[in-house]
């Protein structure tokens, strides 16, 4: 999945060379601490935060208190890199800009959770099956062949390091009756956690 599936196709901007005053318009516009700063061009410079100017007088330039910017994303970045972004930094929101590092939108730490909602199936009806897995090749295989040969759709796999030499896998099956996840892995003989119906929202 891309930034630009996920990315709001307008941002909180202001030219470098507006002041104070002009500045916390557009924050009180977008209900937002901060703006993305861009030169007369329209390419990003920098963030500008309202702690740093809301005691300064209103007709004082911008620039000066913009931070440089050096943090943004392009629109075909993956949104794993918005949210690895979002763990390094306390911004509102991260600019996305095109090849000349002209604003073209933003994307926010809300848009990213929505993008995990997206990439889980937590949204869609169905089966949740978790179960612990030696971490050797051919041990999905098995578990992803038994689904698909019973009819079972994957909806959506997630993996990641439980134990040593183990995998913890959960797998959301778009089955209606979980019933017949259960059968299929326990005529297969495939031990598994917990398998749980899962209205969706």
């Amino acid at each position: 999945m891309r930034v630009k599936n996920w990315m709001t196709k307008s941002a909180p901007v202001i030219r470098k060379d507006s002041n104070i005053r002009e500045a916390l318009k557009v924050m009180d516009l977008y209900g937002m601490r901060e703006l993305a700063v861009v030169d007369k061009n329209g390419r990003y410079i920098g963030i500008l935060n309202k702690e740093d100017i809301i005691k300064q007088l209103p007709e004082k330039v911008i620039e000066d208190f913009a931070v440089l910017g050096e943090l943004y994303l392009h629109p075909e970045d993956t949104i794993e890199a918005a949210f690895l972004a979002f763990m390094e930094t306390s911004e509102e929101f991260i600019p996305v800009v095109d090849d000349d590092l002209k604003v073209i939108g933003m994307i926010t730490l809300q848009d990213v959770l929505e993008s995990m909602i997206e990439i889980t199936a937590m949204d869609e009806p169905g089966c949740r099956l978790s179960l612990l897995l030696e971490d050797k090749p051919g041990k999905l295989f098995n578990v992803v062949k038994v689904l698909s040969e019973n009819g079972l759709n994957i909806l959506s796999l997630l993996t990641y390091r439980e134990e040593e030499e183990k995998r913890r896998v959960v797998i959301r099956v778009g089955a209606l009756d979980c019933d017949d996840v259960k059968a299929a892995l326990e005529e297969a003989g495939i031990e598994y956690d917990s398998l749980i119906e899962e209205e969706g929202f």
